[in-house]
């Protein structure tokens, strides 16, 4: 169980603030009622004083969506043993105007906010063609038949060099398969045009997905079944951006039948559950990333929904 201090700190990070609420321009303190059970459980939701724009209507949502996730408030003690408490939250609705950059941990600076965003030289389609040109199968790998898909999390720099700064290999593909795709951002230097704001270039991030698929004749198979997969997560993946949950996890069940270890798309499963409230759904498929890949991308995320 948490301390009130880290849960509101908590409660903080996960406010989505409503836009009804931005428009206008509204801020202040929510005070929800509720009772914190013998077993630090809330229940008897309500609002005390709520300040429009849909703010009060967040704070339940929050609240009920955390303690359904597995939060727990310290209980009230009486004898040194645990009691219902009615408690008041005030939960804080600040509006903060933003910096359009952020520093990361080696000290560059990253804009978030710009006036025109980063891209290939040539556009799009050349990028395609760089990557389906440039990019080598390892060598000695070619009848592993192993396929997947390896994205870097990188920085379009100023001076239109692009530098990697973390990888996630979604199907756990191995050192000399990440080493490659390194190789290839390498060989990409100097092809980039850099993001501009304010009249100036600046630095901006921007995921470059390499797919990994051997020519040998033997792996055709595999390689159909890989794309099958691939389908069905982007037909998953629309079917949630049109609010249907349920759909977009069939899509995605249909394509792990195909691809059982596929990180990514155990990932966009896990979620979905998470957001329905399926906890043991959505710790079956983070904790099975984790099986795979060691360390996961999300841990903050699955430690939350499943411990530890």
């Amino acid at each position: 169980m948490c301390g009130e201090n880290q849960l509101f700190a908590i409660l903080a990070q996960n406010i989505r603030y409503p836009e009804e609420a931005r428009q206008n321009n509204i801020q202040g303190t929510v005070v929800v009622s509720c009772v914190i059970e013998t077993n630090g459980r809330m229940s008897s939701l309500s609002l005390l004083k709520d300040i429009g724009g849909g703010c009060g209507k967040e704070a339940i949502r929050v609240l009920t969506a955390l303690d359904s996730l597995g939060l727990r408030w310290q209980p009230g003690l009486t004898n040194e043993k645990p009691v219902r408490v009615k408690q008041a939250l005030p939960i804080k609705f600040r509006l903060q105007e933003a910096l359009p950059y952020y520093i990361n941990y080696e000290g560059d600076t990253i804009y978030t906010r710009f006036d025109k965003g980063a891209d290939f030289k040539g556009g799009l389609d050349s990028l395609v063609s760089f990557i389906i040109n440039k990019l080598d199968y390892p060598a000695g790998w070619e009848d592993s038949c192993k396929t997947g898909v390896i994205e870097m999390a990188s920085i379009i720099q100023t001076n239109g060099n692009l530098k990697v700064i973390n990888q996630l290999d979604f199907n756990n593909l191995g050192m000399d398969f990440q080493f490659e795709s390194l190789r290839l951002a390498r060989k990409s230097g100097g092809m980039w045009i850099p993001a501009e704001f304010e009249g100036k270039t600046v630095n901006t991030t921007l995921p470059l997905r390499v797919v990994f698929k051997s020519d040998a004749k033997k792996c055709a198979s595999i390689n159909e079944k890989f794309d099958q997969a691939m389908i069905l997560a982007d037909e998953g993946a629309t079917l949630l951006e049109a609010d249907k949950t349920d759909e977009a996890i069939a899509k995605w069940t249909q394509a792990l039948a195909l691809v059982p270890d596929n990180c990514e798309i155990l990932y966009y499963r896990g979620t979905a559950y998470t957001n329905q409230n399926k906890k043991e759904e959505a710790c079956k498929d983070y904790n099975r990333i984790k099986e795979l890949i060691g360390v996961t991308w999300f841990e903050d995320i699955r430690r939350l929904v499943c411990g530890f």
